[in-house]
């Protein structure tokens, strides 16, 4: 670090030194038209360039060296091109051809990203086509670890990298950022009470898979350029530029998506790219109890302000419809469930080309996006036995409620209005000296997210959906704002030490500032690195050490209201008068979490490359990503009193009912407050495998082999209490709902851990001639594993019902807690006691459950019908392999990859 640090401030300092400009004029190979908007990328400095209406790009003030020269454009094959600058101007042509399956290289698996960068996946077009991809959740598939399985576009489907379980921190899901900006899910709210299981990152059915023309999946330590990080990030690149009249069908038994797309040139006034999409699925085909409808429209705007000032803008629209209710050939009762998204979204990218000494290439990304998320849930309000008390109160007091002697339907519904605002600017340059080459990014960005929803409410209050439970309205638009501000800096360094050895490594780091004018800012850094170091020509050895800093989002920083509703007087005489249900609603408003932080996650990986004879390769990574501070409810307590009534409460003056006199008793009642805190660890460690066995061309076969194993522990630091076993206590306590103390255990020895281990065998068998390529993929689960552990504990100390607390020395073991919530030596006398003895917790059985081994097998062609389109077919579970499995530690019987899943894709070039 003290080398790069000494090198950047010599840099800083030096005169410039020999540099010469490249002019590169890219055309079609065919044609010789030329490419319009095409990219243009010098490494390892990262120099970047578009060209303009000619098919010209200009890279100035190259500092002498060799280069690795990057042309790309969509639906043509990149081109990689050795350049060396020796002080003198270049001119160079570079002619690309059209992907295509006539051609000697095709690529439809994922590619390793180099060493020194970011661990990650990167998928181009050709493997999505062979997909027959319907949304960015089937392209997710050709990520290492990653599970096969059929299309559904039925069922919600977000991606957590590296992790087996959710939890409450990894719920907002991997980050997802189209053409430069995040498609957040912070002002993502939901009704009632905190729930690990709750569902709230992104939607990948949202991103039709037909406007994508690469995605890169970084599983590991990603740029400082990126923040608002849980588990992991992916980079999806729209289609932009010049493409022919596309009409693309999949069809399978589930499911239909069409999509028509075309890119043309309107000459000065830029090029233009559109696309529209339909995709309708349903769960059955047999019985449609589920189905999904989505709609997407995108038009793209690129446009040369000046030969120096390039932008691309693009305008999204997405509607989709998820609904779950009776089959149609059923008798209607009036229930289902429904859910309707709108999204549009404005995505603006500029790129100056200033060409200064400290400003070689400044960026700038602005988005806005707007939703609006309405769902609907009709269903039964059950009478299990007697009656059902209806409790709507919002506020704390005595009410006396309706109630009901029958189930009644009932409807919810919630009306979200989620927005955002992403600004962010950067500044990139480049310096050389000597046989290091140093590249800078520095910049900061801006996040604002909102939600201005009416929130939850029923379409009777009256007859609401969830009486008694976490029911009552609330308004989305009372909820403050989130307001994030960061600011980045980051070099990428190369050190040619020899012909053989080199140092490559990208260090970098972020700041964050959460609501940094609001009570519950906070701040976090977060420093990065990636490092790889050539050891001879086949052998690279590579490192990385990053944190990533999640916001809290606004669920979390600003929680529901917490009720809860206890009965006062239940009066109900067999012969009807005079009948009295009623209820005290405790309400506790958090007004925002206290002390809440974002969390933070520590990765660390150590990795090493191979290459092999004959193109082979092979790299093999381990790592390690902890997050000790990650989101989970706080254990606060407050106590409160209720007066309970045998009979009719008297009267007031008023003729009211009048509950603070005449009670037969009074409960004490401890309650949770509600809040959110840091109180969540979870450690994610693997091994992933990638293995390129190269090309048998007797056989025109490529074989892969990729793998993982993965392992997620997870627990909670919150304070561990708990109320005493009923069978320790009087009945009086249990038949009340009361407890006279509540038990401290320590924290942190109960935890839930998964393990998986799994191998993907893909082989791909490319025919140029014949423009056609088969792939055939095995998978298989080795293991599958969990267990949730629970230790042996002993009380630590327990808490009054005036909350407060004492603590259990080990001396005081064999001693007893009375029912006045006090410690006695010796079994005291007039009062019933527990002895602390009892109190200990003693765990028999923490079996772990293991799955038998599985496996499942892919089949997919794609053949080219010239220049007019192509066909593909797939075929999920090819040999039909269901197998139902009985695990180690229970008799049920589960069925593994149900049912066969098969399609046809038809893509016609207009």
């Amino acid at each position: 670090m003290k080398r790069l640090l000494s090198f950047s401030l010599l840099l800083l300092c030096a005169v410039a030194m020999t540099a010469a400009d490249i002019r590169i004029t890219v055309t079609e190979k065919k044609s010789h038209e030329p490419i319009i908007m095409g990219t243009v990328m010098l490494n390892p400095i990262g120099l970047g360039v578009v060209t303009n209406m000619e098919g010209v790009a200009v890279l100035s003030n190259v500092p002498n060296g060799q280069y690795t020269l990057a042309v790309s454009y969509v639906g043509f094959q990149t081109r990689q091109i050795q350049v060396r600058v020796d002080g003198k101007d270049l001119a160079m042509k570079v002619e690309l051809e059209e992907a295509s399956l006539t051609l000697k290289e095709v690529s439809v698996t994922a590619r390793q990203n180099i060493s020194g960068a970011s661990t990650s996946s990167v998928i181009g077009r050709q493997a999505i086509d062979h997909l027959q991809a319907t949304s960015l959740a089937d392209i997710m598939q050709l990520v290492p670890g990653q599970l096969m399985g059929n299309n559904d576009l039925t069922s919600a489907s977000n991606l957590q990298l590296r992790q087996l379980v959710n939890n409450n921190t990894s719920a907002f899901g991997s980050s997802i950022v189209i053409d430069g900006v995040p498609m957040s899910n912070n002002g993502a709210l939901q009704q009632g009470s905190f729930s690990s299981a709750t569902f709230t990152g992104t939607d990948l059915r949202q991103v039709a898979a037909d406007d994508i023309d690469e995605v890169e999946v970084v599983r590991g330590i990603p740029s400082a350029e990126y923040g608002d990080l849980t588990s992991g990030l992916v980079v999806v690149h729209s289609k932009v530029g010049v493409t022919p009249w596309q009409f693309k069908s999949k069809i399978n038994p589930g499911m239909m998506n069409y999509s028509l797309g075309k890119g043309e040139n309107i000459g000065k006034m830029g090029v233009v790219n559109g696309s529209l999409d339909y995709a309708q699925a349903w769960g059955d085909p047999r019985m449609k109890t589920r189905s999904f409808h989505r709609y997407t429209a995108t038009l793209g705007w690129g446009y040369d302000i000046n030969s120096r000032w390039h932008t691309n803008t693009k305008v999204r629209y997405m509607q989709a419809k998820d609904w779950t209710g009776k089959d149609p050939d059923a008798i209607a009762d009036g229930t289902y469930s429904e859910s309707k998204n709108q999204t549009f979204s404005l995505t603006h990218n500029g790129k100056l080309q200033l060409n200064k000494l400290l400003a070689r290439t400044v960026s700038y990304t602005i988005g806005v996006s707007l939703t609006q998320n309405d769902s609907r849930n009709a269903s039964f309000a059950s009478v299990s036995s007697g009656l059902l008390p209806i409790i709507t109160a919002t506020e704390t007091g005595y009410y006396v409620v309706p109630f009901e002697t029958r189930s009644y339907l009932a409807t919810g519904i919630t009306e979200s209005r989620p927005g955002n605002i992403y600004a962010k600017v950067s500044d990139q340059f480049f310096f050389r000296s000597g046989k290091t080459r140093q590249s800078f990014k520095i910049g900061a960005d801006y996040h604002y997210d909102w939600n201005n929803g009416r929130g939850y409410y029923n379409g009777d209050e009256r007859y609401p959906l969830r009486p008694n439970s976490d029911g009552r309205p609330r308004a989305f638009s009372d909820i403050p704002a989130l307001h994030q501000l960061a600011a980045y800096a980051e070099d990428m360094f190369t050190w040619n030490i020899n012909k053989v050895n080199r140092l490559r490594a990208t260090a970098g780091v972020r700041f964050t500032a959460l609501q940094p004018f609001g009570k519950v800012a906070t701040m976090a850094l977060s420093p990065r690195i990636n490092a790889s170091f050539t050891v001879t020509k086949w052998l690279d050895l590579r490192a990385g050490f990053g944190m990533n800093s999640k916001t809290p989002g606004l669920s979390y920083l600003y929680p529901d209201k917490k009720y809860n509703d206890r009965v006062s007087a239940n009066y109900m005489p067999q012969d009807g008068s005079a009948q009295l249900l009623a209820y005290h609603t405790q309400v506790y408003e958090v007004a925002y979490s206290k002390n809440m932080k974002n969390a933070t996650t520590t990765k660390v990986e150590l990795g090493v490359d191979f290459k092999l004879r004959g193109g082979k390769k092979l790299s093999l990574l381990a790592y390690r990503d902890k997050t000790p501070n990650g989101f989970g409810p706080v254990t606060n307590y407050f106590t409160y009193a209720v007066n309970h009534f045998a009979t009719v409460p008297p009267l007031d003056a008023s003729g009211n009912y009048d509950f603070t006199r005449g009670y037969d008793r009074q409960d004490i009642i401890a309650m949770t407050t509600g809040e959110i805190g840091n109180t969540n660890t979870t450690v994610n460690r693997g091994v992933e495998a990638d293995m390129d066995f190269g090309t048998v061309k007797m056989l025109r076969t490529s074989f892969y082999l990729s793998g993982a194993w993965q392992e997620t522990k997870t627990w909670s630091t919150d304070l561990n209490s708990q109320s005493p076993k009923a069978a320790l206590l009087p009945t009086v306590y249990s038949s009340i709902g009361t407890t006279p103390f509540k038990v401290i255990y320590p924290s942190g020895l109960d935890y839930s851990k998964y393990r998986r281990f799994v191998t993907t065998l893909r082989t791909v068998t490319h025919i140029p001639e014949l423009g056609m390529v088969a792939s055939l993929t095995a998978q298989a689960i080795w293991q599958d594993w969990h267990t949730s552990y629970q230790a042996d504990k002993d009380p630590i100390g327990w808490i009054d019902n005036d909350l407060q607390r004492h603590d259990i020395t080990s001396e005081m073991l064999n001693g007893f807690l009375g029912m006045d919530a006090k410690y006695y030596a010796a079994k005291p006398a007039g009062q019933s006691s527990v002895a602390i003895q009892d109190l200990l917790i003693r765990v028999s059985d923490n079996e772990p459950s293991k799955a038998p081994v599985t496996w499942n097998l892919q089949a997919r062609l794609t053949k080219e019908l010239g220049k007019v389109g192509g066909l593909s077919f797939y075929v999920n579970n090819a040999l039909y392999y269901e197998p139902y499995m009985k695990g180690n530690n229970t008799s049920t019987l589960s069925q593994r990859n149900v049912g066969m899943s098969f399609g046809a894709e038809l893509y016609l070039n207009l």
